[in-house]
């Protein structure tokens, strides 16, 4: 694994012209997100008044605008078209796999993030792919965890909540997306961090999950930030910190849970393109050079602001920590390991 990462750092910056038959023809992401994007990744929830207030005003899905800005990035430099082709299923390992088995020839690629890549392969068996059939060919985002409770909850800050929920073992609720999320191992880890007792409840997705806290179906939840900021302030519930290593840009005044005197609790999503292992590297070049230079430009990096994304800050560093997080993960990963289900 280690090797594998090593490899690829090498040589996701090298120079060089991609050749000039590439691309030779359509240029194909696949996009293993439902309709409703990774912040509600597991579809459907019932209809209650405040799941339809969320719903209808929750943010973009993420993974249309990432992938999306990425094909307008490519289909500036060919003749050929870009088409986006959504395979989800399966919690992106459906997508995942048709991408690691395709042909590598840099005209099939995945918007991929740390679920595909770090979650899914230690915490689910048989995810159909290995994470070395896949290789980074351009970081895209970063997206934050914000710690959220509910008003009922007498708590003002991250440490006032552990000595809340330590002499209440078992008895109270956070909420996730979906049994293997970042925000399922945002809870594991504030859990394992603290030594506090709760229990995951798992929902259909960040919205449906939001609507649990919103009822008091659970007390916490780690929210993606693009799905907090929508609905911040509010008042079901309120923000206590955030996830990353460092304050947000959009919630400046939310500690980290770091800053607030949690040691390792620090988690946050991100999102990339991946090809199949063996593409042409004049073909990735290609590829990288103008994936890159899109999400750099102004314009692009203060739409992603707007929605609770942040820019990738060292692109150079990415690989590297695709396999830091691998390693990093794994036991705790390992250690709630289920089957996957293909409807999920």
């Amino acid at each position: 694994m280690t090797s594998f990462f090593a490899i690829v750092l090498l040589a996701l910056f090298s120079t060089g012209a991609a050749a000039d038959s590439f691309p030779a023809r359509t240029v194909k992401i696949i996009v293993p997100f439902p309709i409703s994007g990774p912040t509600d990744i597991r579809g459907a929830s019932r209809m209650t008044r405040t799941y339809r207030l969320i719903a209808h005003n929750a943010p973009p899905a993420i993974s249309d605008v990432l992938a999306r800005t990425a094909a307008e990035a490519i289909r500036g430099g060919t003749r050929h078209p870009v088409a986006l082709e959504r395979q989800p299923g399966a919690l992106t390992t459906r997508g995942a796999t048709y991408v690691a088995k395709a042909r590598p020839d840099g005209h099939t690629l995945l918007l991929g993030s740390n679920a595909t890549m770090v979650i899914n392969p230690h915490f689910f068996r048989e995810t159909g792919y290995e994470v070395r059939e896949l290789e980074l060919i351009a970081p895209l985002a970063i997206m934050p965890f914000v710690l959220l409770a509910h008003n009922s909850v007498p708590a003002e800050d991250p440490r006032a909540l552990v000595d809340w929920l330590r002499p209440r073992p078992g008895e109270v609720n956070y909420g996730s997306s979906g049994d293997g999320s970042t925000g399922h191992l945002a809870g594991e880890l504030f859990r394992r961090a603290t030594g506090v007792s709760v229990v995951h409840v798992s929902f259909n997705g960040g919205v449906s999950a939001l609507n649990g806290l919103s009822t008091r179906q659970i007390a916490l939840m780690f929210a993606a930030q693009p799905l907090a900021i929508a609905f911040t302030p509010s008042e079901h519930f309120r923000a206590l910190a955030v996830s990353g290593p460092r304050r947000s840009e959009r919630l400046p005044d939310l500690p980290t849970l770091v800053e607030s005197g949690l040691p390792g609790c620090e988690i946050e999503a991100w999102f990339g393109i991946f090809g199949p292992a063996g593409n042409p590297q004049a073909a990735n070049a290609w590829l990288r050079e103008r994936i890159t230079f899109a999400f750099a430009e102004p314009a692009t990096r203060a739409q992603l602001a707007a929605i609770g994304l942040e820019p990738v800050a060292v692109p150079e560093r990415f690989a590297t920590r695709i396999n830091t997080e691998y390693e990093k993960w794994a036991p705790i990963l390992r250690a709630n390991r289920m089957p996957l289900k293909d409807g999920a």
